[in-house]
């Protein structure tokens, strides 16, 4: 294949790679803010400023990190997949490894945000 071939091919793939995370991380998103919004409470703490200070700003942070997550982790995948098929043959198991270790990296950390959500919904 031509390099230009190859980034077409590359531009096509993380343009519907980021199509599928942005629809998968509204539905996550809306299933949690529905989860949340069922659940009320908290005290005096929950009516204090500082509280909801805090709590919109959580729930602000997380909702932004669970699409900024994935999309950088797919960034970060196409860019070593690129290395993978541009490098030696030598260095191809290095960037494997690196593409499962960020692969479980945006797994766990779109669980916390998530659970950090949800946690946060009950204050």
């Amino acid at each position: 294949m031509t390099r230009t071939r190859v980034k077409t091919f590359f531009r096509r793939v993380a343009k519907i790679l980021s199509y599928m995370l942005f629809l998968f991380t509204l539905q996550v998103s809306n299933v949690c803010h529905a989860a949340v919004d069922e659940v009320s409470g908290g005290g005096s703490i929950q009516n204090s400023k500082i509280g909801t200070g805090i709590m919109k700003m959580v729930k602000d942070l997380t909702g932004t990190l669970q699409w900024i997550i994935p999309t950088a982790g797919v960034m970060v995948i196409l860019f070593y997949i690129f290395k993978i098929m541009t490098g030696d043959e030598q260095d191809q198991m290095r960037y494997k490894k690196t593409i499962v270790k960020v692969l479980i990296c945006v797994v766990v950390s779109i669980l916390a945000v998530t659970i950090v959500n949800l946690v946060a919904g009950y204050f």
